[in-house]
């Protein structure tokens, strides 16, 4: 039997034995030592534990000398950074010597721009109020200025507004203020009024050298600023009025001597043999220029004006309420005015026509004419106006002719009365006078009568003519009785 090996050994090759070769860990260090373990000689074995300690050290020895440089720039860092903790210490330091000083930089500093916020409030009402209270130099300069553009009438209306604004300050307590306030727009306001009265005028003077002159937009914004002010307003519409009127007369006695441009129309007075179209032509001519002379003033003292295009009777009642009010009246004023000088003329050459003793037939129809051409022009013009009143009376002195010569022809026949026919036919008078009763009839019927006229009262006019031939027949009739009774 052999012999028992040694504890020692016996113990080491047990574990030997059971160590297992497939284990990752022996399989690495055994990896890890055929790397250096070149020869397996006794001696190699004997020096294997110092063979792996030394490998061991080389290996540290190596990784030492590898980490050296990380090492200093590790101490490199760890320097740098207790020089940024001193430099923090320092500037804590710092701060916390000068934040004692600077408390009263602070603390002025906010003082400060509470002043600021205060004048940046009292700069805003300051400016609110040069706004609402003062004027610019730009809109004093367009106020003194001769030349009037739109730039005054901006100013202009800064002014009155100005002024206005005023009235609200004479209920606080700087009713001072407000009243030099006022007076100082006052002052602004009245000649900037005077100065536009006197370029309106001017304006108004270059009317009446063109028949169809047009109103400009700058105009028309002067006259209705003016509105404001009744006297300098009427000045500028007698203006017109004067300028229109001497325009209009000489347009009308053109049109009545030398006609239109280049003869035509033909001069009215070539046919004052003819006295029913002498008469015509002058009325339409007038009634025509009353159309144009009524748009022109419309457009010039009151644009906003609405123009009725309804039926002559609307018309007409708006017309007769429009009376009333300011800016009818002054159109009516300035109206008159301009046809007030063909008044004359037209009333001159009618009273002609009158005293050249027409027929009874062309009386009546001028008669008819006139008051036609009365109510025609009253809804444009009015009814107390010159140039209607000088119609009117013109239509009662045609009446009156006609009338007269009724009156002369019943006299006539009841003076010398016809002798009976033997057969009892009617005198040659009496059928004259039924044939001029229908006649006159006929006229009647197709006369013109305007909307808001009355047809003149026709009974009168058979009376006229139907008594004396009827007390002529009575006359017969008597004489027949008593010749019959002899």
């Amino acid at each position: 039997m052999a012999a028992a090996l040694a504890p020692g050994v016996s113990r080491k090759l047990k574990k030997v034995l059971e160590t297992r070769t497939d284990n990752p860990d022996l399989l690495a260090s055994l990896g890890a030592l055929s790397t250096f373990y070149e020869q397996n000689t006794p001696q190699a074995r004997r020096n294997l534990k110092s063979s792996v300690e030394q490998r061991g050290l080389t290996i540290n020895r190596h990784f030492l000398d590898a980490s050296l440089p990380a090492h200093k720039a590790l101490d490199r860092v760890e320097g740098e950074v207790h020089a940024l903790n001193d430099s923090w210490k320092k500037i804590e330091e710092a701060l916390g010597s000068c934040s004692a000083s600077t408390g009263d930089i602070i603390s002025t500093t906010e003082r400060l721009q509470q002043e600021l916020e205060v004048i940046t409030q009292h700069q805003e009402i300051v400016s609110c109020f040069l706004r609402d209270y003062q004027l610019s130099n730009e809109e004093i300069y367009a106020l003194r200025s001769e030349e009037i553009d739109e730039k005054f009438f901006k100013a202009l209306l800064h002014v009155q507004e100005i002024h206005s604004n005023c009235k609200v300050l004479l209920r606080t307590h700087h009713q001072r203020a407000g009243l030099e306030l006022m007076d100082m727009m006052s002052v602004y306001q009245e000649g900037s009024y005077e100065r536009l009265c006197r370029w309106v005028q001017v304006e108004c003077k270059r009317l009446g050298d063109t028949d169809n002159p047009e109103v400009s937009e700058l105009l028309k914004k002067a006259v209705q600023c003016l509105k404001e002010r009744p006297v300098l307003f009427k000045y500028c519409a007698e203006e017109v009025a004067n300028m229109r009127h001497h325009a209009l007369f000489r347009r009308f006695i053109s049109a009545l001597t030398r006609g239109g441009p280049g003869g035509l129309p033909r001069p009215i007075e070539v046919h004052a043999h003819d006295p029913l179209r002498y008469v015509g032509d002058m009325l339409g001519w007038l009634h025509q220029a009353l159309a144009s002379e009524r748009e022109l003033i419309v457009a010039l003292l009151d644009p906003d004006a609405m123009t009725d295009s309804g039926p002559p009777t609307t018309h007409r009642h708006s017309v007769q309420e429009g009376d009333s009010s300011k800016g009818e009246h002054d159109i009516t004023f300035v109206l008159d005015r301009i046809f007030e000088g063909a008044c004359r003329p037209f009333k001159v050459r009618v009273e002609q026509v009158l005293q050249s003793q027409p027929s009874l037939i062309v009386s009546y129809k001028l008669s008819n004419t006139l008051e036609f051409y009365g109510y025609t022009i009253s809804d444009l013009l009015g009814g107390d106006t010159a140039l209607c009143n000088t119609i009117w009376s013109l239509r009662d002195a045609t009446q009156q002719t006609f009338f007269n010569i009724l009156k002369s022809r019943g006299e006539k026949l009841l003076r010398y009365p016809p002798l009976v026919a033997v057969d009892l036919s009617p005198p040659p008078a009496v059928r004259e006078g039924i044939s001029l009763l229908l006649e006159l009839i006929s006229t009647y019927n197709s006369m013109m009568v305007s909307a808001s006229g009355k047809r003149l009262n026709f009974d009168s006019v058979i009376s006229a003519i139907l008594d004396p031939i009827i007390q002529v027949s009575l006359v017969y009739l008597t004489c027949l009785v008593v010749c019959t009774d002899i």
